[in-house]
């Protein structure tokens, strides 16, 4: 700034120093109020209504209501409805195989024959005692009409007849456990013991499985479990079948936490009637809360959080950027839900919102 220079005369009685002081005074004040004229001159031309805030080039999507299915997602495991290690009751070498692996079985057919050569042997003798007992009560009976024989006597003929009844009966029951049924329909899945090995009594000797039904046996996390009960409706994909989406219901959900993990055990049942699923397959479950024919989704990526609860997203509107407040509801993969704060028909920003405030004018590009 250029030195001001000023000479004043002074006349020879103003020289006194009050009034010396009062004339520096005022010129001081002079030249801070030209000044502060000069700052707010600036201060106008920063604010010259001829300046504009530039536009943002910005892509934008329509947004429009869908489908949508509020789920827990969690992961299965395949198991086959029915699953049975069958084992002797009584122990024995395997005699013969009535059943090859991988055949087709129904509940009651015989797969498997023990030896039973003893077993029969005293099975015979026994139903032999239980025929001659019995012969001798008729006798006895038909005597003690004629009062040749006491009371006492005909009920011991009776007695041993029954006696030697039980003993047969038992002898016939552990005969026909030689005999390995199926307890199930199903598949005989493998076989333990060849022929000539000895089976012993409660070892397994044949794994059985019916595949025409399944259970997916899932695992829910705790904070999920007051949402999950019977008949609740699953989707599912199998891992080894990606293109397939199969629907089954919740048939079991246990009655306790797994303390383990903090899970709840659940089983959803599906048919498999042409065999094309197997056990220990891995299946993504998806338990269907609740399902809305209309709803807003967005993907997550345009979302901003700009505080604790507080979420924001743009939308165009007549050239510029308006600022939504929204409710978040239910995701589905990378896209939520919106409750509250769009509509369908909002010109959604998806693209250079990054920077934007409230009010900015946009430019759509794309």
């Amino acid at each position: 700034m250029p030195q001001l220079h000023i000479n004043v005369k002074v006349p020879e009685a103003m020289k006194t120093p009050n009034v010396l002081f009062g004339i520096l005074l005022t010129f001081a004040l002079a030249i801070g109020v030209s000044a502060c004229s000069q700052t707010d001159a600036k201060i106008e031309g920063q604010n010259d209504p001829q300046t504009t805030t530039p536009a943002v080039n910005v892509r934008v999507e329509e947004v429009k209501s869908a489908p949508f299915a509020d789920a827990i997602q969690v992961t299965g495991i395949v198991k086959a409805y029915e699953d049975v290690m069958l084992s002797p009751e009584e122990g024995g070498v395997v005699k013969e195989w009535l059943v090859s692996k991988g055949a087709r079985v129904v509940k009651g057919e015989v797969i498997a024959v023990l030896n039973d050569e003893v077993l029969r042997a005293g099975f015979n003798a026994a139903d032999a005692q239980y025929k001659l007992s019995a012969l001798n009560y008729e006798k006895q009976a038909k005597v003690f009409e004629e009062q040749a024989i006491s009371e006492l006597q005909l009920k011991s003929g009776e007695y041993n007849r029954d006696a030697a009844k039980a003993q047969a009966d038992l002898l016939k029951a552990r005969l026909e456990r030689a005999y390995l049924k199926s307890p199930i329909n199903g598949i005989l899945n493998d076989r333990f013991f060849d022929e000539g090995e000895f089976a012993p009594p409660a070892v397994p000797i044949a794994h059985l499985v019916n595949n025409s039904m399944l259970k997916i046996v899932a695992e829910v996390p705790e904070v999920h479990a007051s949402n999950i009960a019977s008949g609740t409706t699953a989707r599912l994909t199998i891992d080894a079948f990606p293109g397939d989406t199969l629907y089954g219901k919740v048939t079991y959900v246990a009655s306790t936490i797994n303390p383990n993990n903090r899970t709840l055990p659940v089983e959803i049942i599906i048919s498999n009637p042409v065999n094309k699923l197997k056990p220990e397959m891995i299946a993504r479950v998806k338990l269907i809360r609740a399902s809305r024919r209309a709803a807003l989704l967005i993907s997550e990526s345009v979302i901003q959080q700009v505080d604790r609860n507080k979420y924001i997203i743009y939308v165009e509107n007549q050239g510029k950027a308006e600022e939504r407040v929204i409710k978040l509801g239910a995701r589905q993969g990378n896209l939520v839900e919106i409750l509250e704060g769009l509509k369908a028909g909002d010109r959604l920003i998806i693209a250079g919102f990054q920077k934007l405030v409230h009010g900015q004018p946009v430019t759509i590009t794309g």
